[in-house]
């Protein structure tokens, strides 16, 4: 049993691995037992950054060639990582005899409080799966227009496939609590208003100067540099984790795969889709076209709907982008980075904007 968690993000750079990694580190410094999973296909991520490079991978686990408990690097520093390796790109083309030994496979694992899974950036069938099937998603962004766009595509094709795990969100590389605040709220406020679901804040994670020193030096900052500000923010956060553990919400880890893995054969292809490939397979030329009113008709209808999705997407990526949504490019030290050990002082985006909101009211009365 464990609490499974996935790190996603919409794009590539903005440290999702960094902070899954050094994430899982603090809950095992807490005294959590923690199993990270380099979900990243193939692009081995957690190996770069702890300087690890095992000759196994998931891959190899599928090809029966080997087993989960040989592949799985024990007790890095309090966790345990199992490395994906193309193994994950291969989740999707399982037959149903290799899912049943996958999922058999982790019944042998051991117990876990917490179940971390550091997935590829965007929106690919395999992290759309471990998404869903998780029972949180901490979802990483940057202040910048470009990562918090594509956060947000995230959540909102999430959205449109079924249930949704609770979404947490972390700011990274962040250089003043303001630009973190402004980065969250605009966010959240989108999120809101077009998908109708919600939102929290997780914390955020200050731009620091330590960290690539320590990707330098193939160790996680978190154990570089304990006292720097990004593993301070990463304390706090994993602190708020903690804070919220519930044991009976725990499901088996097996559970889990059994889930994802049957999320991955099972996607439905959309209406509109299925009329494109409809059309294409037809070897529809334009010739067809002018000759058949019918075939015209329903790739006009086709054409009309994604124009209108596409419509759609710029009007919510501008109401999420602002006039003001450059970054802020204000310079100088990090403020109210909490400090080790007070998961009350982790940055409530929440309370910020109630209290700024009361503010205002009060002012204009």
């Amino acid at each position: 049993m464990a609490k499974v968690i996935t790190i996603a993000s919409g794009k590539g750079g903005v440290g999702k691995t960094s902070i899954g990694l050094n994430l899982s580190l603090s809950l095992a410094g807490s005294g959590y037992k923690v199993c990270l999973f380099d979900a990243d296909l193939g692009l081995a991520n957690v190996n770069i950054l702890t300087g690890l490079f095992p000759e196994a991978g998931l891959a190899e686990v599928i090809q029966k060639k080997t087993t989960l408990a040989d592949i799985m690097i024990r007790d890095y520093n309090g966790i345990d990582i199992i490395p994906g390796s193309s193994g994950v790109e291969k989740l999707a083309d399982l037959t149903r005899s290799q899912a049943a030994d996958l999922v058999r496979a982790f019944l042998d694992l051991a117990a876990y409080d917490y179940f971390i899974l550091d997935t590829s950036a965007g929106i690919s069938a395999q992290v759309l799966s471990f998404c869903r099937a998780s029972q949180e998603m901490v979802l990483v962004a940057t202040p910048e227009p470009t990562s918090l766009t594509d956060a947000y595509s995230l959540l909102k094709v999430l959205s449109k496939q079924g249930p949704m795990p609770r979404v947490r969100v972390i700011i990274n590389q962040v250089q003043t609590a303001a630009s973190a605040r402004k980065a969250y709220t605009k966010l959240k406020k989108t999120v809101h208003r077009f998908l109708k679901m919600s939102i929290s804040p997780l914390g955020i994670v200050a731009r620091d100067t330590n960290v690539p020193i320590a990707v330098v030096s193939q160790i996680p900052f978190f154990l570089l540099f304990p006292d720097t500000p990004a593993s301070r923010c990463i304390r706090s956060a994993a602190l708020k984790l903690a804070r919220d553990f519930r044991r009976d919400e725990d499901i088996p880890v097996e559970a889990f795969w059994d889930q994802c893995l049957s999320l991955l054969a099972g996607p439905e292809e959309p209406a509109q889709e299925a009329s494109i490939q409809t059309l294409q397979a037809s070897g529809t030329s334009s010739e067809r076209l002018q000759g058949n009113p019918g075939v015209l008709d329903a790739r006009m209808a086709v054409l009309e709907e994604k124009m209108s999705l596409i419509l759609e997407e710029v009007s919510q990526i501008k109401s999420l982008l602002g006039k003001d949504s450059g970054p802020d490019q204000r310079r100088g030290a990090f403020p109210n980075i909490p400090e080790p050990g007070s998961h009350e002082k982790v940055l409530d985006f929440e309370a910020w904007v109630a209290k700024r909101q009361a503010g205002v009211s009060s002012e204009n009365s």
